[in-house]
């Protein structure tokens, strides 16, 4: 090789490649600064497997300085005399889908503003996060126990309020649409009841270097370049957007299907045409459910004998379906749900009104059960929603049902306490 070559060939190895690699990173790192303004990530969480990325500032869904998703208000020190109100659930209570504006249209805010029209003492802490079951409730509630003497802008708490309901049912539709599924790991995944199966293999997946698994290390070596590359990060959002598979994001999942005149069924049929089992099979897996949801409230209610603890069983979309709808000819399935069962290999194919009837039975079998723990002040809300138009999706309320409903749980709140 001519030294004229040699020279060439350290210039595009040395300086020309790292050059246009470092400017390719940065153009994209730009381009992802913009897009990103209204992304909300997940990150990993030692103790409630997931939680917001706090650390992202160019989300629209804001957290304050603890990683809680911000609330108009924040005391300054804890030395005031303060009513502190832990908000606990899933993205319903958090807020899903009403970002913007500082976080003010999210349910927590709302519910906030509400109260401290009447008692500016309340400080509420919101401690949901999307995803959150039951059993994530009351770890979360555990971690702000234990660290809240330490911090001073953080408030004691009076009263525990779970808001939600839903993700504990999609739980349930998980356990009865998989109830012919073998149950491997079925001990070490508490079936499910805990945290997400999906969570806990990737955890395990990429631990597995640390034994010397050889794949497993090479694989979190790629992955810490592709997670570190802004470049990598703006080609895989191309391609995601060009490509959405149904279900990846709620928000689509109202994209109706209808049907005429189809037969109308009665729960048992319901379950053994749509998921495959028997009434009996159901009966057991619901009591199983429901058992698992009440002792998770329940040793949440009596963690500390001092706290109020209410539980406040939210409007669904399917409890919310009116008689009009019923009657009516138009028969829509429910699609979109994949996400939030499992991701069955085959979509599950029911009509909203047949899933309207497995959820009034759900909920019925519900509150009989949490109306027999004295601990828990139990408010049913299912049917405080007119109709399906106050929601986003099969889970979420939009802005105006929030705005109503956090208005009807303050005074609940306010009553309480001035009864006490």
């Amino acid at each position: 090789m001519s030294k004229s070559n040699k020279v060439k060939t350290l210039f595009y190895l040395f300086i020309f490649f790292p050059t246009l690699i470092i400017l390719f990173e940065l153009t994209s790192s730009k381009i992802l600064i913009n897009i990103n303004k209204g992304n909300n990530n997940t990150i990993y969480d030692p103790l409630t497997g997931w939680r917001q990325n706090c650390l992202n500032n160019k989300n629209n869904l804001i957290c304050d300085e603890y990683g809680f998703i911000k609330t108009p208000y924040q005391i300054k020190n804890k030395s005031e005399n303060h009513y502190g109100i832990l908000l606990l659930g899933n993205s319903v209570a958090m807020g899903e889908g009403l970002y913007g504006f500082d976080n003010k249209k999210t349910f927590a805010s709302q519910l906030e503003k509400h109260l401290r029209n009447r008692d500016d003492s309340i400080d509420l802490i919101n401690g949901a996060y999307s995803g959150f079951n039951t059993w994530q409730e009351h770890v979360e509630t555990y971690r702000y126990l234990n660290s809240e003497p330490f911090l001073n802008k953080l408030p004691s708490i009076d009263l525990i309020v779970s808001f939600g309901g839903i993700q504990d049912f999609w739980n349930f539709i998980n356990l009865i649409s998989n109830a012919n599924k073998p149950k491997k790991f079925a001990y070490s995944y508490a079936n499910g009841m805990m945290i997400e199966k999906n969570n806990i293999d990737y955890i395990n997946y990429l631990t597995r270097s640390n034994s010397g698994d050889l794949k497993s290390g090479i694989n979190a070596f790629i992955n810490s370049i592709r997670t570190k590359s802004s470049f990598i990060k703006l080609i895989n959002l191309i391609n995601l957007q060009n490509y959405k598979k149904p279900g990846s994001l709620e928000k689509i999942q109202l994209t109706i299907n209808r049907e005429i005149d189809l037969e109308e069924y009665d729960i048992e049929q319901i379950l053994e045409k749509r998921f495959k089992i028997n009434y009996k099979d159901y009966e057991e897996i619901k009591s199983y459910a429901i058992n698992s949801v009440v002792r998770n409230l329940s040793a949440n209610s009596n963690l500390n004998s001092e706290i109020n603890y209410f539980y406040v069983y939210a409007p669904t979309y399917f409890s919310s379906i009116s008689e009009d709808q019923l009657k009516s000819n138009n028969f829509k399935y429910v699609i979109g749900i994949n996400h939030l069962i499992g991701k069955p290999k085959f979509p599950l194919k029911i009509l909203e009104r047949e899933m309207k009837k497995i959820e009034k039975d759900y909920r019925d079998s519900l509150f009989e059960k949490i109306r027999e723990v004295k601990s828990i002040i139990f408010l049913d809300y299912s049917g405080k929603a007119e109709d399906t138009s106050w929601f986003l999706d099969y889970s979420h309320l939009n802005a105006f049902a929030a705005d109503q409903i956090s208005k009807n749980l303050s005074e609940d709140i306010l009553l309480f306490r001035e009864n006490k």
